[in-house]
């Protein structure tokens, strides 16, 4: 490159006329450019060698993030790490492109997310496995079996609160999943949308599996009818309890736990749910990638976790032995036996068709089922004082608004579960799910016209009965 870069050529050196001469000058400067090419490329060999990179893409904010890269860069020094913040969903879409931005590391809580990464083999073997031992719990992996993302963390979902804003309200603490139904936290109650937030699909899923189908979602439809907002981000729910928007808000413990403004509660049983690092197929620095699990996986790394910032709980069995601060409080649910694992598999085989009847049933209705439901507490007060006994109207109008368009069956069903996934992955959706969600959205306006009329029409006898 050198050499036709700099074209050498002899027109341009007008006094080279004689054959010995020229054959001097070829041999001289074929000696320049070989002398070159020796020194240039092994100085771009050592150049290469005091600049190695790693790239990043996670669902974690800056403010968890920071203190690992921080920590890493100072033993690392030649290695600089650029992260890339992006919803679970959003860079799943960018993942399941395959990964045109040649991402390293996907690092998120999202089990599900991994499983589904894994399944469409975009993750990648880590070499070596775990040297640091882990926690050993009943009936859950930390660690996918196979070796392709490793577990770092440990989580548990429930709900948070601000208990200026409640006692402000008095309104009392709920202490189980069942509360959040009471009509005392109309309007008070928060949560974002799974289909933006994984976090918030592992709650979803949880109550589905803990409940059952019918019964779970019978709870998040009940549940719809408090809510005072559906937000895009899970980060959304506590800056609303810290700035006094709503009381309280569904969501992962460390996003309650690392605020001090806020209470957090575990649901029971509790789902324990081990957040992950993995492997990006299409990465180009493996080694790089290697070397921050591993820091991140020792102890080390681990103790960083146990920061007020940070507030999570590691999975490194020697930071809990040599520990001399009491058990947080998830560790010793694990030990009382107090939990119950989640089905990663069965949650991604229907992870979108999950987001998708959230968004269409709750996301996309939440104010139509809000009115219903103020309107029929407001009924329900009325009756009460003038004596009216409401009982059949409240088991049709449950029966209504708490109906599912999809059975059970159908969920566990993966030819029924795959008609979901391609608007997940960017493209456009087939004309088989174009025509099963207009049928759900038919489904849905028959029930919530119906319960509409009924309580139009008891609302009618209300006021005949005090004429």
């Amino acid at each position: 490159m050198f050499y036709s870069g700099c074209s050498w050529s002899e027109s341009r050196w007008g006094g080279i006329h004689s054959s010995k001469t020229r054959r001097l000058f070829r041999s001289w400067a074929i000696l320049c450019v070989a002398v070159f090419c020796v020194f240039g490329k092994a100085s771009a060999s050592e150049g290469q060698g005091t600049q190695r990179y790693l790239d990043i893409i996670t669902s974690f904010p800056p403010e968890f993030y920071t203190p690992f890269v921080t920590a890493f860069s100072r033993k690392y020094p030649d290695i600089q790490v650029m992260t890339s913040n992006k919803k679970t969903t959003s860079a799943l879409v960018d993942i399941k492109r395959g990964n045109p931005h040649r991402f390293d590391l996907f690092w998120s809580s999202s089990t599900d997310a991994f499983a589904m990464l894994k399944a469409e083999h975009r993750l990648l073997q880590l070499p070596g496995g775990r040297r640091h031992p882990a926690l050993a719990v009943d009936g859950v992996h930390i660690d996918d079996p196979e070796g392709y993302f490793m577990g770092f963390a440990l989580s548990g979902v429930g709900w948070m609160w601000n208990p200026a804003y409640l006692k402000r309200e008095s309104i009392p603490v709920p202490e189980r999943w069942e509360d959040l139904v009471d009509p005392v936290y109309y309007g008070h109650l928060a949560m974002s949308t799974p289909s933006r937030s994984g976090t918030t699909h592992l709650i979803v899923e949880s109550l589905l599996q803990e409940l059952g189908w019918e019964q779970g979602w019978a709870m998040l439809l009940k549940m719809a009818g408090n809510l005072r907002t559906v937000s895009a981000r899970s980060f959304s729910v506590p800056e609303g309890l810290i700035n006094g928007r709503f009381g309280v808000g569904l969501g992962i413990d460390f996003l309650g736990q690392s605020r001090r403004e806020l209470g957090f509660r575990y649901g029971t049983p509790v789902f324990l749910v081990p957040a992950g690092i993995g492997l990006l197929a299409g990465g180009t620095n493996p080694d790089e990638a290697a070397l921050f699990i591993d820091f991140i996986l020792s102890p080390e790394g681990q103790e960083i976790l146990r920061e007020p910032s940070v507030c999570r709980l590691p999975v490194s069995r020697e930071v809990h032995d040599r520990s001399t601060d009491d058990a947080p409080d998830l560790l010793k649910l694990i030990r009382k036996k107090q939990l119950k694992p989640y089905d990663a598999d069965l949650s991604r085989s229907r992870y979108h068709l999950v987001n998708q009847l959230f968004d269409r049933m709750i996301t996309y209705r939440l104010t139509e089922r809000r009115s219903l439901w103020k309107r029929y507490l407001a009924l329900e007060h009325q009756s009460g004082t003038a004596g009216m006994r409401m009982t059949p109207l409240n088991e049709e109008l449950a029966d209504l608004l708490c109906g599912v368009p999809v059975t059970g069956a159908q969920s566990r069903d993966h030819s029924f579960t795959a008609l979901f996934a391609f608007a997940a992955r960017g493209t456009a959706p087939t004309g088989l799910e174009r025509d099963e969600t207009e049928r759900w959205d038919a489904f849905l306006s028959r029930r919530l016209d119906r319960a509409r009329a009924l309580l139009t029409r008891a609302e009618s006898e209300l006021i005949r009965s005090r004429q």
